[in-house]
């Protein structure tokens, strides 16, 4: 990835995930590909070390999609450490060395996905975590509700797609007095498995829609995994949750090719999420670690959602963003081209 060579700027906002979750002592595996912008990992195990952590490095080559495994060696490293703190440019996230490094109970620190040193110093990563948690909520609350049913998607690029949440809606609670801001918890909806986690920069109210429900026209046109800002739009035709057919121009063209390529069965699963940004500072940045958390925006993923309340397991998991959607909830809008037509700091 093309960066500037010199660490200029603030450093607070990278240190604060750090500084929150990191002990001394702690075993720490940073987890980097030598196409990632080297001064993130360097500001990193700066960090690490200044906090007295037992910290390793483990750099390869870049893996061929989002969301492959990284080499054998740092696979069985991420489940005999404290934490791993993922900084590759590809996601790794919903990776299967990732998944059992965090059913064994390892905890990770999501940045990784393509964040230059910049995009740690503005944007998504100065946002209020507490006036974000409450969000959350309120968006789990007003905006969907626990009894919702049936969502319906529409945009001006030919959107309109429907799925079902039935018990899907899962309420976080208000942040109390014992709310810590950058605090590594439990953002998995298994009972039996939770999964700890802390990605960042945040900002999306996860909903993982009931599997072979969804059908219509799904239109991504801002951003998406391995592509980046998006040059045409994306047409996904969805018929009983997965998807049939891709058009439209060289965007399309490369979707098409990609998951030929990269993907499985499960990989053709839509949406694997149906997810709502919560984020009033994340920025366009085309890089979908920040564009999907964009205040109103919403955006859907394909393949894996095991560690947001699905079931699919896949070899990748893609988001792609919807910039301004129009969300139907049960037949009554909510959200309107990008914008809340209920409250999302407070009671109705």
């Amino acid at each position: 990835m093309r960066s500037g060579s010199m660490i200029t700027g603030t450093l607070d906002y990278i240190r604060r995930p750090l500084i929150t979750n990191v002990t001394k002592g702690m075993k720490v595996l940073v987890i980097t590909d030598t196409d990632h912008d080297p001064r993130v990992w360097q500001v990193v195990m700066a960090t690490l070390s200044e906090l007295g952590a037992d910290a390793v490095l483990a750099m390869f080559d870049p893996r061929p999609a989002d969301y492959y495994d990284p080499p054998a060696a740092v696979c069985e490293a991420m489940t005999k450490v404290d934490l791993n703190i993922l900084l590759a440019s590809t996601g790794m996230l919903h990776c299967h060395a990732n998944h059992h490094a965090m059913v064994a109970g390892v905890p990770t620190i999501c940045m990784d996905g393509g964040m230059t040193l910049e995009m740690f110093q503005s944007g998504a990563v100065t946002e209020d975590q507490r006036e974000m948690a409450i969000r959350n909520h309120w968006v789990a609350t007003n905006i969907f509700g626990t009894d919702a049913r049936q969502c319906r998607v529409t945009s001006k690029y030919g959107t309109d797609f429907n799925y079902d949440v039935t018990d899907r809606i899962f309420i976080p609670k208000l942040p109390d007095e014992s709310f810590v801001p950058y605090k590594i918890n439990v953002l998995g909806r298994s009972k039996a498995i939770p999964f700890h986690r802390f990605l960042y920069p945040n900002g999306e109210f996860n909903v993982p829609p009931l599997e072979g429900t969804a059908h219509g026209k799904l239109v991504i046109d801002l951003c998406m995994h391995q592509l980046g800002r998006l040059s045409s739009p994306i047409e996904l035709t969805v018929e009983k949750g997965r998807i049939i057919s891709i058009d439209g121009g060289a965007d399309a063209y490369t979707l098409r090719n990609y998951l030929a390529t990269y993907g499985d069965e499960n990989a053709y699963v839509c949406p694997a999420e149906a997810s709502v940004g919560i984020n009033s500072k994340a920025l366009i940045r085309g890089v979908q670690r920040e564009d999907k958390n964009i205040l109103g925006s919403m955006h859907f993923g394909l393949g894996t959602n095991v560690d947001v309340g699905g079931t699919i397991l896949s070899n990748i998991h893609m988001d792609g963003v919807i910039l301004e959607p129009t969300l139907y909830v049960d037949g009554d809008k909510r959200i309107e081209h990008g914008r809340f037509l209920r409250r999302i700091d407070g009671p109705m």
